[in-house]
């Protein structure tokens, strides 16, 4: 019981510092002045090299390693790939709050999925926080302006159509890491979900309107930062939530992501906020809180004893 409830808190604490990273990245995908395409292949290629570094050293390390292909790794990194493609588009046509409030649907999506894939009811507690965390997302969204209305129906109908496609691929994502295999190692994920997502993003480099060998030199610490946030911190820490987490939990948990995109691009790039925003912070922060204060506290406590009793010892 006790090695569970741990698991559990740091598969929440993963969850948690997920969410931060990826709301962190509307500020380098929007400072940098490369394409769509271009942010999202930097964000695979970044990651698939690390990840392939790693697996040289664990094939000559003490302790060998093999990665053996997994299908079900190989199709979350396409979904994942086309999600960041989408995801990327969107930020670059609507605003961050929009942007990320579409994308953020997709553990909406994968919750609910997930029970007639289980074939069991959810927890009412947790249906009744994601349902509050939602109608927060919604408030810190919908009261966020875009533009002109013209430029609303012009502009940013590609931005949201991006934003529901980046949705729909982020669902798959996590439904199939959900149910993935335990026997496949988090190594092997990760691995395999970088190189599926490179490969699916060089067609639409190639294709990019603008050659990626153009871009000035200071685009390039932007990609870098990207890859390495996503592509290599998200990515881990995400397929170890999901080894744990069920996706209602994980989609109250990443509701924290919008919510920190807006904050950010209040604060970054002076996108106007109203009260009705402020609210639904409030509600996102309080359903975040009261689903994850009981493992992490229930750690930070048993963490706090050990520490006391090896004092007293």
């Amino acid at each position: 019981m006790r090695r569970t409830g741990t698991g559990h808190a740091h598969a929440l604490i993963a969850a948690l510092l997920a969410a931060l990273l990826m709301g962190m990245l509307c500020v380098p995908v929007r400072e940098s002045g490369a394409c769509a395409q271009l942010s999202s292949f930097s964000r695979f290629s970044v990651g698939f090299v690390v990840f392939a570094i790693m697996l040289i050293f664990n094939r000559i390390g003490p302790h060998k390693k093999t990665i053996r292909f997994s299908p079900a790794a190989f199709f979350s990194g396409v979904s994942i790939g086309l999600c960041v493609l989408f995801y990327f588009m969107a930020l670059k046509n609507t605003s961050a709050a929009m942007a990320a409030m579409l994308p953020a649907m997709g553990p909406f999506l994968a919750a609910f999925w997930e029970p007639f894939i289980e074939r069991q009811k959810p927890p009412r507690r947790d249906v009744m926080l994601l349902v509050s965390a939602g109608v927060g997302i919604l408030l810190v969204c919908s009261f966020s302006p875009t533009g002109d209305a013209g430029d609303i129906e012009r502009h940013d109908a590609f931005g949201i159509l991006c934003g529901v496609l980046a949705a729909l691929f982020y669902s798959f994502y996590l439904v199939i890491n959900r149910f993935m295999s335990r026997e496949v190692g988090m190594l092997s994920r990760v691995f395999w979900q970088s190189a599926a997502g490179t490969l699916v993003l060089i067609g639409p480099l190639l294709a990019a309107p603008q050659p990626w060998m153009k871009y000035p030199g200071e685009d390039w610490p932007w990609l870098l930062a990207i890859g390495l946030l996503q592509g290599v911190c998200v990515l881990v820490l995400v397929a170890f939530a999901m080894k744990r987490l069920r996706a209602l939990e994980f989609g109250i948990i990443s509701c924290l992501e919008p919510t920190e995109a807006t904050l950010l691009g209040w604060a970054v790039y002076a996108e106007s906020t109203m009260p009705g925003q402020w609210v639904g912070f409030i509600i996102v922060l309080t359903a975040i809180i009261v689903k994850s204060q009981r493992h992490i506290g229930w750690r930070i406590r048993c963490l706090l004893a050990r520490r006391t009793h090896r004092h007293v010892a």
